[in-house]
């Protein structure tokens, strides 16, 4: 990207934040700028050189309506991670960056408004809603997409793609609230493009349509162009312990590959189908340790299968699992782990995945200096294929507005495995953050 480029970018960005302050003058607006390079550890080749900026503007429409507006502007100096021309058709019509390439994105990442009325508080625009209480793995966390152009390596806050939706949450007593969300955003998440470092290859995601002995035919996406998911989340405390119930039907976020032979032809047709999520979600202190624990039921589940019966797909309902430990007791120090299940109750021989799958996660998190100076080391498990990643990170707060980091990312194991496929994109990180 030229400088000439990115300035005009930038100027497109400040541009559009000025309008809207001066539309509503008692704006507060922050921003931060953060700079991360990436680094191959086997070939030395720069995987990515990225600069986001992000602004955060909010104010007061009226006494009791707030808003919030939070424009982003991703140039991408020099990355893999993007082409010339992204395949974005997992956006909705009103969703999605404004402008998108090899050299970045410009997009409104949120714009919301806040307010009470009909004793509930209400958050209608672009947004993103956080359900349960695993970290890394997901099990109740789907409302919103994900973008994987960076697999599980971005933040969850930044991987998450916020979408248009109806947020209201009501006290139903002293000790408990419902909430409900309505989203008519057909936006699903955003799949790595071929030839980029985290482009799936597992078989048990992707069928391997190079290897069929018929001409194979790749149909585009089909999705539901006008989609309406619909959730409701009832939370309590009771006895010392934070419950939820958890209830989301919606269309399933990765397309489902469906495999038909006709005319001496394999069709590949990626399709999104409907799933209703149940789930329930429990957290409790004691004393040095907190214990949590999440499980969902999905209705259906789509799962590849070796052979082209049913159209190469098994449906079938699963339940997934996580139960977590976290252990403050040691000065300065906080660890964590976490045992994740999944398991298909309607399995046969012919489906790609195993039956049940266990995952670990492992994280231990150090902080000196004051806590200016963070030393984190995160792992990850997978019995189905032995395999998983473990990443290393070193931050440093030098001061309240600059922040800079170094890390590692390393995945492991069968390069047919959900981690292991990304074995060779193992790779070194380097980032600074300046808020203003």
């Amino acid at each position: 990207m030229s400088i000439q480029s990115a300035l005009s970018q930038l100027l497109i960005l400040i541009g559009m934040s000025t309008q809207v302050t001066i539309a509503f003058a008692d704006a507060s607006i922050s921003s931060e700028v953060e700079t991360e390079l990436a680094l191959g550890q086997a070939d030395s080749d720069l995987q990515k050189v990225d600069v986001a900026i992000k602004f955060d503007i909010g104010g007061n429409l009226a006494n009791d309506i707030r808003y919030t507006f939070i424009p982003r502007l991703l140039m991408a100096i020099d990355s893999e991670l993007y082409i010339d021309d992204p395949d974005e058709r997992n956006y909705s019509k009103g969703n999605g960056p404004l402008w998108a390439n090899r050299h970045g994105l410009i997009e409104i990442s949120e714009a919301y408004i806040d307010f009470e009325a009909w004793k509930g508080y209400w958050r209608l625009g672009k947004q993103q809603v956080v359900w349960g209480q695993a970290d890394g793995l997901k099990v109740l966390d789907v409302v919103n997409p994900q973008d994987l152009r960076e697999f599980n390596l971005d933040d969850v806050e930044d991987s998450r793609i916020p979408l248009w939706m109806l947020n209201a949450e009501f006290d139903v007593t002293d000790d408990s609230s419902l909430q409900w969300v309505l989203i008519p955003d057909a936006t699903y998440s955003n799949l790595a493009d071929a030839g980029t470092p985290y482009f799936m290859t597992s078989s048990k995601y992707r069928p391997d349509a190079n290897s069929a002995p018929f001409p194979v035919v790749v149909n585009k996406a089909v999705r539901p162009d006008t989609a309406l998911d619909v959730g409701a989340r009832y939370r309590l405390f009771l006895a010392g312990w934070d419950l939820t119930f958890n209830y989301l039907r919606h269309y399933q976020d990765v397309p489902v590959i469906y495999r038909r032979l006709r005319a001496g032809k394999l069709e590949v047709s990626p399709v999104y189908e409907r799933n209703h999520l149940l789930g329930a979600t429990a957290s409790n202190a004691f004393g040095d340790w907190v214990v949590r624990m999440e499980v969902g039921y999905s209705t259906d589940t789509y799962q590849l299968r070796s052979d082209l019966q049913n159209d190469g797909i098994a449906n079938t309902p699963e339940v997934s699992s996580v139960v977590g430990l976290d252990y403050r007791g040691f000065s300065d120090w906080f660890l964590s782990y976490q045992w994740f299940q999944s398991k298909l109750l309607d399995y046969d021989g012919d489906i790609v995945r195993n039956r049940q799958r266990m995952q670990h996660t492992l994280l231990l998190r150090r902080f000196l200096l004051n806590e200016t100076l963070e030393l984190e080391l995160f792992s990850l498990y997978s019995d189905e294929d032995q395999d998983g990643q473990v990443r290393a990170k070193v931050s440093y707060l030098i001061s309240d507005e600059l922040r800079a980091w170094f890390g590692i990312d390393t995945f492991y194991g069968d390069i047919d495995g959900q981690f292991g496929q990304f074995n060779n994109t193992d790779r070194f990180v380097l980032g600074v953050a300046m808020s203003f």
